[in-house]
């Protein structure tokens, strides 16, 4: 499988929902080996806001948490963002619980 990357474009004022949505859909592109480029662009006036749109970026980053790391990131021009790498480590260990909880339920029936 080879792993394409995706693009997240937002504002620097985004509300709380529409982050949410971004942020879920950022989860599973990560959770399906997708690198995730998160981009906020800023026209005319809104470069004043910078610093908004970078605590913005690093916010999402902290949301993400072990699920992702960092690739590289531009915080100098109107387009800011930062492109997010899938953990695959993480991966590795989120598959074995599930595959114990099935043999768990077959041990219960088993034993009834």
């Amino acid at each position: 499988m080879s792993a394409s990357r995706k693009e997240l474009k937002m504002g620097y004022n985004i509300d709380q929902h529409d982050y949410d949505v971004r942020l879920r859909a950022a989860r599973k592109f990560l959770k399906d080996g997708n690198k995730v480029k998160v981009i906020v662009n800023l026209k005319g006036r809104e470069n004043d806001f910078r610093n908004i749109a970078i605590e913005l970026i690093r916010c999402f980053q902290n949301d993400i948490g072990e699920l992702a790391t960092e690739e590289s990131k531009k915080f100098r021009d109107r387009n800011i963002f930062i492109t997010l790498v899938p953990n695959k480590v993480l991966q590795k260990t989120q598959e074995p619980p599930r595959k114990k909880d099935k043999s768990a339920i077959n041990e219960v029936s088993a034993g009834v």
